[in-house]
């Protein structure tokens, strides 16, 4: 009997330890195939194992897109980073949220411009994860860095500005050139990003000046009006004056060529007729007394009768 329950105990022990190799087996497949992950295009990823990067080198370190392979997630911890994503972040820290900024005037968001204005500004910025290592591992917080470093590089550059370029025609500049200031600022401080893009979606005055402000931009309207209004002006009675000069001295060289063909036609003549008055006096004389004369009558469209010497009787009738 004792041997009978030997047997039957052992046979039980048998079948136990060859069912539990096939658990134990499958329990290695499930968390095997547990370690099987997927970077999806656009990102990379990195391995974390017991705390430490996986990788001898930066290759070997980025994971790229694909399937890939690590150990429970007990041992291993995949960190995803989308690399190629365009990121974007609104700074407010410059931008009071409460009805004015007066009171706790130290708790309100707001810049000093270089003359001495207030104004509220929001921005959108737009960034990219340039290196996943420093981003995944180093940073804590990337975000609030990143907004830390533009809302002090806005700062700097807007206290150097007068309110009327900020408003206008530096609005464009002074967003680049924060983007380059604190990009330069985030490389020394190896945030892992690039910043692509800083808009000023907002830039407003205080409520307490909003209506001197609106003075201004109005009265700063109105003189780009009269300004582009006398540029069209110039740009047209230039052109005219131009034009009408030039019509002039056409008029001139034109009246200067008449008038000396008319001075050289009349000198030819003269000439001509010198040469026969040298040569007959007498003769030229006559003709030209009698052409001038007859020219004369001829204007005066009477009769005319020419005394005989000085005997006062008529001798000749013209015309």
């Amino acid at each position: 009997m004792k041997k009978k329950s030997i047997e039957v105990f052992e046979a039980f022990l048998t079948s136990a330890i060859r069912y539990f190799k096939w658990f134990v087996a499958a329990a290695v497949v499930v968390i095997l195939l547990t370690g099987v992950y997927k970077v999806d295009a656009g990102e990379v990823a990195v391995v974390l194992r017991f705390g430490a990067l996986t990788g001898s080198e930066q290759q070997t370190q980025i994971k790229q897109p694909g399937l890939h392979f690590a150990l429970p997630n007990f041992i291993d911890e995949v960190i995803k980073i989308p690399v190629e994503k365009v990121q974007e972040l609104t700074v407010t820290a410059l931008n009071s949220t409460g009805d004015t900024i007066g009171g706790s005037i130290r708790k309100k968001g707001y810049v000093i411009t270089g003359d001495s204005n207030i104004l509220l500004l929001k921005m959108a910025v737009k960034y990219k994860i340039s290196d996943p290592i420093a981003y995944a591992l180093y940073v804590n917080d990337a975000e609030s860095m990143l907004n830390g470093v533009i809302t002090s590089e806005m700062s700097t550059l807007a206290a150097k500005t007068g309110v009327d370029e900020m408003l206008t025609s530096e609005k464009n500049t002074i967003c680049a050139r924060t983007m380059q200031n604190a990009q330069e600022v985030i490389d020394r401080l190896a945030l892992g990003v690039t910043v692509t893009n800083i808009e000023l979606t907002g830039i407003v005055p205080p409520p307490e000046a909003v209506e001197a402000f609106d003075n201004a931009t109005t009265a700063s309207v109105r003189k780009q009006t009269l300004i582009q209004q006398a540029n069209d002006y110039r740009e047209s009675a230039i052109p005219q004056a131009e034009s009408d000069a030039q019509k002039l001295i056409d008029d001139a060289k034109a009246n200067q060529s008449s008038a000396v063909a008319k001075a050289t036609s009349i000198a030819e003549q003269f000439n001509g007729l010198y040469g026969q008055f040298a040569a007959n006096p007498e003769v030229v004389k006559n003709g030209v007394f009698r052409a001038r004369l007859g020219a004369l009558i001829a204007q005066s469209g009477r009769t005319v009768v020419i005394p005989d010497g000085e005997s006062g009787a008529p001798k000749v009738v013209l015309p």
